[in-house]
């Protein structure tokens, strides 16, 4: 079907505007230098699946509603009567609605056309067909076929559970999106949000925890943007879903518990469909939980997401959940962690859940606060530890890497802006004075190729001495002098860590990795275990790049 906004704000033929086909319509070259801006504010026109499905801009709507409303003039003209061959641009009458609209012949079948309606998307087979007027006939098609990316799980399960497709098919097909293009030419491939947050979530809020787009609005109610709380970290499965206690949790659970416990009479459930609310029994322990439906069995049974554990089971002996039961929050909270800079491709994502559990872990007595930045589920929140916001400390941080030994014993080096800093400023330095007796625990200054670093002294011999690299990782050296560093040069740290990739040299050389390890070269690191005493576990990401890919043997 077409969308309905499209077809209900038709203006009445008596008062078309026909000079706007001179004035509105986008000609080919607008269209391509609005692809190049890379992000429309967008209504789905025609949905198939995600890999499948149309696409119109916001901004073509007047220009759509002015072609069809002209369209409807052609209702008195004769039909074709000359021969129409595939590929052709006509006007087609769409039967559901009877009115006209633009359609591209596909192919020929008998006495009939099959059409593809080229401003929506859809198509279907056609008898009435007319030709149209010339100014309509060589705008651009207003439909963009696209697909999303990285949805091949979602794709599995609307092919394959008719009820899920049908919500979202609905879903998306009344609400406005932002599209943002990763290629330039059909079928575009595209990411796509909604309220802020990608449709893809929105999605798997169906598929796991069966949070519909109208249990998601209720969800939203229940926190105001900006609360603050105290929590606990329940469990965690990702940056993207993590659980936690709130200080009224208990409180919350005592009551629900109570009720489930000692009520005896209940509603029986008499509507079965994916999101509903219900009271259940678990198969597994034979308990009563608060559950939302999420695939329902022949056998009487349904696969269920418990709204109070974050947890899927199977259910059988459904009943209505009224009063308390129904209106309650869940007792734990479905959280996201906000990182506002971070782009969360596949792979990364992956890195920052395993460094977001294991800072988690290091800190689970530690006090923890949370700020709800945006409400629903999952509630998007930023995360503090002792006042320290952790997508802070575990967000990929900028690295030198030095002295590679082997893969899983490496220095790093954080690079600081107050290390490119000190490293631009001895890069213009021409001479500094000596120092006859040079102090331990004091930093100089040192030539090396021709170029300063700064140095510690380690050991003195007669002629010459060690001396550590303050700014290259700590990496040692032999010399004959050191020089007078200028003040405010003297006292400036930061962070070197002895390090491990985690990696089995079977498979990855330490050849490849010291050829793309210098001093100038810089790397993104993620922390993924803290280890003080054998070295942190880590990854590092070169121009976005996992550092994996680069130095895997072939």
């Amino acid at each position: 079907m077409l969308v309905k906004r499209s077809i209900h704000s038709i203006i009445k033929v008596n008062n078309i505007r026909l000079i706007l086909l001179n004035t509105n319509l986008v000609c080919c070259s607008d269209i391509l230098n609005a692809m190049k801006s890379k992000c429309w504010d967008a209504y789905i026109s025609y949905f198939y699946s995600f890999k499948n499905f149309y696409i119109q801009n916001k901004n073509d709507q007047q220009t759509i509603q002015d072609i069809t409303s002209c369209l409807q003039l052609l209702e008195n003209e004769d039909s074709i009567s000359v021969s129409m061959m595939p590929g052709d641009i006509v006007a087609a009458k769409y039967e559901s609605d009877g009115l006209w609209y633009r359609a591209k012949i596909l192919n020929i079948e008998e006495n009939a056309f099959m059409v593809q309606f080229i401003d929506y998307g859809n198509s279907e087979l056609s008898s009435n067909l007319k030709i149209l007027p010339e100014k309509i006939a060589c705008y651009n098609a207003m439909a963009y076929h696209c697909m999303l990316d990285d949805v091949d799980h979602e794709e599995y399960v609307i092919s394959t559970v008719n009820d899920i497709y049908d919500i979202i098919f609905a879903f998306l097909g009344s609400i406005e999106v932002v599209v943002t293009f990763l290629n330039d030419e059909e079928t575009f491939l595209v990411n796509m949000k909604w309220d802020d947050r990608c449709i893809k979530t929105l999605v798997n809020n169906i598929i796991s925890y069966g949070i519909t787009p109208k249990t998601y609005e209720t969800l939203k109610a229940i926190d105001q943007s900006g609360a603050k709380m105290v929590v606990n970290i329940i469990y965690v499965q990702s940056i993207n879903e993590f659980y936690v206690e709130t200080e009224y949790s208990k409180e919350i659970q005592n009551k629900i518990e109570y009720i489930l416990e000692n009520e005896t009479v209940w509603e029986p459930l008499t509507e079965y469909k994916i999101g509903k609310m219900a009271i259940a029994k678990s198969i597994t322990d034979s308990r009563w939980y608060r559950v939302r439906l999420l695939m329902i069995h022949e056998e009487g049974e349904c696969t269920c997401y418990f709204i109070d554990y974050g947890i899927q089971d199977k259910c059988s002996e459904f009943y209505e959940a009224v009063g308390y039961l129904k209106l309650a929050p869940p007792f734990i909270k479905l959280c996201s962690l906000h990182i506002p800079t971070m782009k969360k491709n596949k792979k990364l994502f992956e890195h920052l859940s395993k460094s977001f559990k294991d800072e988690i872990e290091q800190c689970k007595n530690k006090k923890m606060t949370m700020t709800v930045v945006k409400t629903g589920e999952p509630t998007v929140v930023e995360l503090f530890v002792d006042d320290f916001n952790v997508a802070k400390i575990i967000q990929p941080i900028p690295v030198i890497v030095f002295n590679v030994i082997h893969l899983n014993i490496l220095t790093v080096q954080v690079n600081s802006p107050s290390r490119k800093v000190v490293m631009t400023e001895l890069s213009t330095m021409k001479t500094l004075n000596p120092v006859e007796k040079p102090k331990y625990c004091k930093t100089y200054g040192v030539l090396v190729n021709d170029q300063w670093y700064r140095a510690e002294l380690k050991n003195k011999f007669k002629s010459s001495m060690d001396i550590m690299l303050v700014d290259m990782g700590s990496t040692v050296i032999n010399v004959e002098n050191l020089y007078e560093l200028p003040k405010h040069l003297e006292n400036i740290k930061y962070l070197t860590l002895r390090c491990s990739l985690g990696l089995d040299q079977k498979y990855f050389s330490v050849y490849k990795l010291k050829q793309i390890c210098n001093s100038k070269t810089e790397f993104m690191m993620i922390v993924l275990e803290n280890n003080n005493v054998d070295g942190h576990l880590i990854s590092l990401f070169l121009n976005g790049e996992d550092v994996t890919t680069i130095i895997k043997k072939d």
